[in-house]
């Protein structure tokens, strides 16, 4: 088995505004020789970065092993919205796991964003982070009833949180296209990937071992202990647990477990800084925002001034003028005194889509673990899971998990998602323009 990158994945980084504003890459050598440790972790985004630096502020032996370099994937390339709870639209959790657990689910995921804040804060980590709030904003008056009932709900539970009306919203966003928004001003903004080298940063400091450039081309069971393989070394461990998200198929170190998700790519352009007195006009309160169509689109200003719009493109991840269309036709939408700022940065990244929009952490053998599936909501989910894999690979058991654990289902048909994925697309758009018609 090998890894394999393609042309697309690699300009998708060079290209964004992000690699062009993080801060300094820690050094992170590729594996050279045979290493023994406790626990291996595979891929560095954020899910990984955040449970080796758990497991080693646990005192664990941690290694881990990153095909390119650590954010290199979506957590170094998404939106960089810090966004509390699970995605929108989960249904049937209570009987797949029982009120009690859901419960509990809920209370953890409705505080992940304490966690990014917390780990910024211990650590450190310079990464043009911002607590000022999230708006999701309706699409549609049915969306803004969803938000209503939403943000009552969750101040009900103790949240700081509020609904805006369509003036309100208006005001808040500088854009009149929306009908009302949810507010979490629990939520925020950072640079991803400064973000992820600081959390890099943070696990080398602690004895972490975070080898770069090390593509694992082979992993299987051998007396009683798990060998992962690199082009110039190998790891021998205890436990090995995946986090290698949207880029699951590019080695496919475990088939069934890559087929339980499907990468869907998000694309994303900047301007250029914005005047002052333009940036009046825009976000004026300086909230990061996302919409409640199904082909969501995000927005929000950087540390520098940089406005950025978030859309999907083409869903082969392709990185032509045409794939950043919808994101450009959603900025003339909110924002048409925007229109003509040209656009400096354009870059994509791997989402990576579960059929029922929940998170997996499974087991597919003794000893190797899995957790992925985070369906857009990447940077305060993964962070605040990273604690949880750590607990549930140093003993916790499963039933004490605020993630329940998942059987290994592969989606039927999984070599059709491309086709599958193109066809979802296109029924989720025809879906966002009838609700916005209705009232």
């Amino acid at each position: 088995m090998s890894f394999s990158l393609p042309e697309n994945d690699q300009r998708g980084l060079d290209q964004s505004l992000w690699l062009a504003t993080a801060a300094l890459a820690p050094d992170c050598p590729p594996l050279v020789g045979d290493a023994r440790c406790d626990v291996l972790v595979v891929g560095g985004g954020f899910t990984g970065l955040s449970t080796a630096l758990h497991l080693s502020e646990l005192g664990v032996d941690v290694a881990l092993l990153e095909a390119m370099e650590p954010g290199f994937g979506a957590s170094g390339r998404n939106g960089g919205q810090v966004i509390n709870g699970l995605k929108d639209g989960l249904t049937g959790l209570e009987e797949r796991f029982g009120a009690k657990r859901v419960e509990r689910l809920h209370a953890f995921a409705d505080r992940t964003a304490d966690t990014v804040f917390g780990l910024i804060e211990r650590y450190g980590i310079d990464c043009d982070a911002r607590r000022d709030g999230w708006l999701q904003c309706a699409h549609s008056a049915d969306a803004a009833r969803r938000m209503a009932a939403k943000a009552e709900r969750r101040a009900a539970q103790g949240g700081d949180v509020a609904y805006l009306d369509a003036a309100e919203t208006a005001r808040a966003t500088g854009s009149e296209w929306y009908m009302g928004a949810f507010l979490d001003r629990r939520g925020g903004q950072l640079q991803p990937l400064s973000y992820a080298r600081g959390l890099t940063r943070a696990a080398l400091g602690l004895g972490a071992r975070v080898h770069g450039r090390s593509p694992v081309e082979n992993l299987e069971r051998i007396a009683g202990r798990w060998v992962a393989r690199t082009a110039s070394g190998s790891v021998s461990a205890d436990r090995v647990v995946l986090c290698t998200n949207g880029y699951s198929d590019l080695a496919d170190l475990v088939p069934d477990v890559t087929r339980t998700v499907v990468p869907f790519f998000s694309y994303q352009v900047a301007t250029r800084p914005i005047s002052d007195n333009l940036r009046r006009s825009v976000l004026p309160d300086g909230y990061c925002v996302s919409d409640t169509r199904r082909l969501l689109g995000y927005c929000r200003f950087d540390a520098h001034g940089h406005f950025l719009m978030g859309a999907r493109g083409y869903i082969g991840g392709q990185l032509v003028d045409d794939a950043f269309g919808l994101a450009r036709s959603r900025i003339r939408q909110l924002y048409p005194q925007l229109a003509d700022e040209p656009l400096i940065h354009f870059w994509n990244g791997r989402v990576a889509m579960t059929p029922d929009y929940f998170p997996r952490l499974m087991q597919p053998a003794p000893g190797l673990h899995a957790a992925m599936g985070w369906n857009g909501r990447g940077v305060a989910m993964t962070s605040a899971m990273g604690r949880v894999i750590a607990d549930w690979l140093t003993g916790t058991g499963d039933d004490q998990l605020p993630m329940p654990v998942s059987p290994v289902r592969p989606i039927p048909l999984h070599w059709l998602r491309l086709v599958g994925a193109w066809a979802m697309a296109k029924a989720m758009d025809f879906r966002d323009r009838l609700e916005r018609r209705q009232v």
